[in-house]
């Protein structure tokens, strides 16, 4: 399990407009750490948990994209891959770009978005 290889396909579906396929990526893994972490009690699947329940938030829009990168800090101290404070500060603020964007093509509010908006009908 890997928390930036999970962003990564969240983003990529964002981006190709696969909303329902970004939605069921974030809510699975929820799910899956959340099992780790009842088997092994260690900090870094509650970690996971965490940022993935922060980030279903923002893309639902309950939280603001900028709050994004105030999670930096326990990804990069979690032991995921080779994720560190600063290497995650810099992924999370690309990937608020990328949200930005998405946000303003699709008018996302997950777990569905406008299709009207964005010509896609």
């Amino acid at each position: 399990m890997n928390i930036l290889t999970d962003l990564e396909i969240i983003r990529s579906a964002i981006l190709s407009g696969e909303i329902s396929d970004a939605w069921s990526r974030i809510e699975k893994r929820i799910e899956k750490y959340r099992f780790k972490y009842s088997l092994t009690h260690e900090n870094k699947y509650k970690i996971a948990v965490e940022f993935l329940t922060q980030f279903k938030n923002i893309l639902s829009g309950k939280d603001s994209i900028e709050s994004l990168s105030s999670l930096a800090s326990p990804i990069g101290s979690c032991g995921f891959s080779q994720f560190e404070e600063d290497a995650a500060r810099e992924y999370l603020s690309n990937l608020a770009f990328y949200l930005r964007i998405m946000l303003d093509r699709y008018n996302v509010r997950m777990p569905a978005f406008d299709a009207k908006r964005c010509g896609d009908l």
